[in-house]
């Protein structure tokens, strides 16, 4: 069996943080829309991170030695322009992108083969869409989850095992969300609210405080969900949908 030599994934982490090119370019990695084109600096600069980044992440063998020894993990996450906490959880199997968009809290366990994805192609592949992610203390993500850019989920949240969590949503404290469940994209969803197992939320909705929806719910986009029902926020408040189980209470 071959073994991975600490000392040098080290030194070769002390040398991309002595690389001042390579450190400006770290510097560049941020929010925005940008052109998919490589004569334009800032898409250049994010092919040339990505190319190091994944001399890292395409060797798992590599991220395990990282990962299980704190000094190396906190050198390879500041290399990479990661400035949050650095006391999580992560596995060798997983896809990050763009460190320096990373928030990661206190705590948090990232389980195997999860994609933090803070970038996303257009439908026309002609842009990419980078968004921050931020991630409260004490959430634990279960294996196979991915949340898309700029989204925060506050802290003491349970994420079941390959939920997905679309682009710009907010979620708050204390929020359990269910095995395989999907959570479109723009939805802000309230302190305290459980999501069964294998829920669908659609787009842009408002999930109150304390709302608990029961397994397989679907909540259609634009919808508003309190805790006596799903009604729509394009008509008034007009119910639009009626759930067989009614929604629980939460105590």
């Amino acid at each position: 069996m071959a073994f991975i030599n600490t000392q040098l994934i080290a030194q070769e982490l002390d040398r991309l943080q002595n690389d001042k090119t390579f450190q400006d370019i770290v510097s560049n990695i941020k929010a925005g829309k940008f052109e998919r084109n490589p004569s334009h600096k800032d898409y250049k600069d994010r092919i040339d991170y990505t190319m190091q980044l994944r001399n890292f992440l395409y060797n798992p063998a590599v991220l395990n030695v990282i990962f299980t020894d704190q000094e190396l993990k906190t050198k390879f996450f500041r290399t990479f322009g990661y400035q949050g906490k650095v006391n999580f959880t992560i596995y060798p199997k997983c896809w990050l992108r763009d460190l320096p968009l990373l928030d990661i809290g206190d705590n948090v366990y990232l389980g195997d083969n999860i994609l933090l994805g803070t970038n996303q192609v257009t439908p026309d592949q002609k842009s990419l869409l980078v968004g921050k992610i931020k991630i409260g203390d004490n959430c634990i993500f279960n294996q196979g989850c991915s949340v898309g850019g700029k989204t925060t989920i506050g802290a003491d949240g349970i994420i079941g095992f390959e939920v997905g969590i679309g682009f710009r949503n907010t979620i708050g404290k204390e929020v359990k969300i269910g095995e395989r469940s999907t959570i479109g994209h723009g939805n802000r969803i309230g302190d305290n609210v459980t999501i069964g197992y294998c829920c669908k939320i659609g787009h842009f909705c408002v999930i109150e405080d304390g709302v608990e929806l029961d397994e397989m719910t679907e909540v259609p986009s634009y919808s508003l969900v309190t805790k006596d029902g799903i009604y729509s926020r394009r008509k008034n408040l007009e119910r639009v949908k009626t759930i067989e189980r009614p929604l629980r209470i939460a105590n």
